[in-house]
């Protein structure tokens, strides 16, 4: 008799047959078509096209999307959807070319590959230490936007499981979409604000410390029901026990024996320096052993890679090796072959069920509702601001290569068909999409740097502390920048609170670090405890007057400007100290780091207060200007007008109060007959060299005024170039108001914006003259209306001492 078996059966058995490829025997590398052989029937030319073809067509599709706003990720979705099945895949020719079937196990290898060294590279940059530091905010922003959704869509598909397609109900996809959909990837987020240049953002570290928690979290117990089914399901209890004593066997093993003998090899690195190639090979053969055992005992080879990396300490010298020898090759090439492996699986033309594909995206649009309101609940109690909120919404909500990971093990597996697949690449695809331009039109961290009162040495209150911020990115930068603030006189009624920010760049990291300085253990110091080792001693000869608080920042190279501002807007500084990119070396040459330079004018733009350069020429010629009691020292500031010549004005006054020091203000004037009508500027610059004027009757040994006539700039630079040799400090403002006729032709020799006309002069090794130079410029961004500014500088400034309670000018805000 015959039996027909339901059509749901045969459908089942159908998704789960596995396609057999016959092919002949081929070898892997071809002798050359001078030789008859066709190179891409060869398994070594054809990878090599296939990889070449699809780094060159995802690259095209970012050059256009890149545009739009769009990452990387959906660039290379897209670019692998071109070359599928929906698009060039088609054509039966062009996959019979480039793709043939028995071209897939290599490709897929490759990816593979490429996948578990990118997921061994985030668990080294990952530190765990910030699940310790995150504070309740990012606790209940982690928990509540994964619970929430996971809790949502598992009831959700439980309530509608008679009604959906028996494809939804097999193999627990509703449970497995769920915990997928709910989690926000820490790979994911992390890679979309390095690409964003978030990383170091107040938002960025928020978000980043919450998806760190809540992913632990979740790979916890995802681990344990994992554990817990196999031995309540198997069909041998022993073997779903065995399971789970493996995976233990496993986490034992990278604890207690690859951790350590890692560690070793890293304490044998000499500081400073990368990791020898001998230790190197043996952490990758520790990293693939991990991999392989992962695969033993039933879990994918990149868990255990990811969990060594975990394990693992991060920055220099593994993570900052890693990144310099695999970077390139890991970004460039790997990840864009695994993400556009999810765009030439899917074949959008598949979706053709409304009933299955609608519980799908009925599942995933409640699970990112949900994750919305997780979000937007601890945001609306803590009372973050409506635009932060928004910002970090998007930020939790995107997706990437984590889903995609997940999509092809589900493929593996048998447990989803084209058509389901299909779906959810297109909404990984549209949620990144939609997600990364709204971020960056929404959030704007220069935004939050506009400060609303004036931070200037100028308008600094004469009883009150001086707040300085030294930035600081290496040993060589400490000893000038104490000389300079040696030259600034700290009594107990005027102290100085100085804030030392030393600057690295983020390697071997995922996230950034802003953070209190705290001395590391062991007994190798760090170039950090070094150089605050140092200012320690600075404070402790300077007791009593001299504050010192130190922070380390860890970022990328072009957001470093992020942590100098955010600390001198939330310590309130007036001005900003940076170091000039280029130093002087021993021989007398300038050496330079081209990447501080566009730090520099970065914090130029942004700063919340006065920032000023300090070129070093002091190193080689042994002429730095410390203040002793024996030895009188002399600095002169060329002064031309405007706002930035005045706030120099206002730091040489504060230094004038030293009694080691000397200053001399050289003012340079038109001829008569040249001379603009006095407005504004001219006034306020005439009433403060008016007050240093007063101050030179008092102190007439140390302090004196000149005044030059000059003509054009030619005058101005024969001026400088005579007087300056007899001095150890130049001051000067970096902008000298609209066409100003005393720096006329300078500025087209101009090398380096971020000094103005006369500092790029003074910063020269053509100048002739081996002398520091400090180029400061004003506050240009203060957010105050116009009443709130006049009162603000109504409210006196440091050179009001000398005003002898006379009404000081209101100051334009800028």
């Amino acid at each position: 008799m015959d039996t027909q078996l339901p059509s749901s059966v045969v459908k089942n058995i159908t998704q789960n047959l596995r396609p057999v490829v016959c092919y002949q025997k081929s070898l892997v590398a071809s002798a050359g078509v001078w030789l008859g052989d066709k190179p891409l029937s060869f398994s070594m030319p054809l990878l090599m096209a296939q990889l070449s073809l699809i780094v060159v067509v995802t690259n095209i599709s970012h050059f256009f999307l890149r545009h739009l706003g769009q990452p990387k990720a959906v660039s290379q979705i897209v670019g692998g959807a071109i070359l599928g099945s929906s698009v060039a895949g088609r054509s039966s020719s062009f996959v019979d070319t480039m793709f043939p079937p028995k071209s897939r196990i290599p490709l897929n290898i490759v990816a593979e590959i490429g996948l578990m060294v990118f997921l061994f590279m985030i668990g080294v940059k990952t530190d765990l230490s910030m699940i310790k530091k995150s504070g309740k905010k990012a606790v209940a922003i982690g928990l509540l936007c994964t619970l929430l959704p996971f809790g949502l869509m598992s009831v959700v598909g439980y309530l509608l499981r008679h009604s959906m397609p028996d494809v939804l109900t097999t193999k627990d996809f509703v449970y497995q979409l769920a915990a997928t959909w709910a989690r926000t990837s820490f790979t994911v987020l992390s890679c979309l604000l390095d690409e964003l240049n978030l990383l170091n953002s107040k938002i960025g570290r928020l978000a980043m410390s919450a998806t760190l928690l809540a992913e632990f979290t979740s790979t916890v117990l995802t681990a344990v029901n994992t554990s817990v089914e196999l031995v309540l399901h198997a069909s041998n209890r022993l073997m779903g026990i065995g399971s789970f004593l493996s995976f233990l066997c496993l986490l034992v093993f990278i604890i207690y024996v690859a951790r350590p003998l890692t560690l070793w090899l890293i304490r044998r690195t000499p500081e400073g320096e990368q990791m020898d190639d001998g230790h190197f090979l043996v952490v990758l053969a520790i990293n693939l052993a991990c991999g392989l055992v992962s695969e033993f005992i039933g879990h994918h080879a990149s868990i255990g890679c990811f969990l060594l990396g975990l394990a693992l300490p991060g920055g220099a010298p593994l993570g900052s090796t890693l990144q310099s020898r695999f970077d390139a090759l890991v970004t460039g090439i790997f990840v864009p072959l695994f993400l556009a492996s999810a765009g030439f699986r899917s074949n959008f033309f598949a979706i053709s069920g409304a009933s299955e594909c609608g519980y799908v995206l009925l599942l995933i649009f409640l699970g990112a509702a949900a994750k919305v309101v997780g979000v937007l609940l601890p945001c609306f109690y803590c009372k973050v601001p409506p635009r932060d909120t928004v910002t970090l919404v998007l930020m939790m909500v995107t997706k990437g290569i984590f889903e995609v990971y997940v999509l092809n093990n589900w493929v593996d597996a048998g447990m989803i068909d084209d058509q389901v697949y299909a779906v959810i690449v297109l909404c990984v695809v549209g949620f990144a999409a939609v997600t990364t331009p709204i971020l960056k039109m929404v959030y704007k961290p220069s935004m939050r740097y506009i400060a609303y009162k004036r931070r200037t040495v100028e308008h600094a209150r004469r009883d009150g502390e001086l707040r300085v911020l030294i930035c600081v990115h290496n040993q060589e930068n400490v000893a000038p920048i104490v000389d300079l603030l040696n030259a600034f006189h700290a009594t107990k009624q005027s102290p100085i609170c100085v804030y030392a920010l030393h600057m690295t760049q983020l390697a071997g990291h995922a996230a950034a670090t802003l953070a209190p300085y705290e001395m590391t253990s062991g007994s190798a110091m760090s170039e950090t405890d070094h150089i605050v080792k140092a200012l320690r001693f600075f404070e402790q000869e300077n007791r009593g007057t001299l504050l010192l608080q130190p922070f380390v920042a860890i970022s990328p190279h072009n957001t470093m400007h992020d942590d100098v501002c955010t600390v001198a807007l939330d310590k309130k500084v007036a001005l900003v100290v940076l170091p000039f990119h280029k130093h002087m070396a021993v021989d007398g040459t300038m050496e330079a780091v081209s990447a501080l330079k566009m730090m520099n004018l970065n914090v130029l733009s942004y700063a919340p207060c006065s920032v000023g350069i300090l070129v070093d020429h002091g190193a080689a010629t042994g002429t730095h200007f410390v203040p002793t009691k024996h030895l009188l020292h002399r600095i002169v500031l060329y002064f031309i007008g405007g706002t930035d010549d005045r706030e120099a004005l206002a730091c040489a006054m504060r230094m004038a109060e030293n009694p080691a020091i000397g200053v001399t203000v050289v003012r340079f004037r038109a001829p008569p007959m040249d001379r603009r009508a006095a407005g504004p500027e001219e006034a306020m610059d005439d009433e403060m060299v008016g007050r240093f004027r007063l101050r030179t009757v008092e102190a007439s040994t140390r302090l004196a005024y000149k005044e030059e006539i000059v003509k054009d700039g030619e005058d101005t630079i024969g001026i400088i170039r005579s007087m300056s040799d007899g001095f150890s400090l130049l001051v000067v403002g970096r902008r000298h108001g609209i066409d100003s006729p005393l720096t006329e032709g300078l500025s087209m020799w101009s090398e380096y914006p971020e000094l103005g006309v006369l500092g790029d002069l003074l910063a020269s090794t053509d100048f002739g003259a081996n002398v520091s130079t400090l180029v400061v410029q004003q506050q240009t961004r203060v957010g105050a209306d116009s009443h709130a500014a006049v009162n603000c500088n109504r409210g006196g400034g440091l050179w009001n001492r000398f005003s002898r309670g006379r009404r000081v000018a209101p100051h334009d805000a800028v």
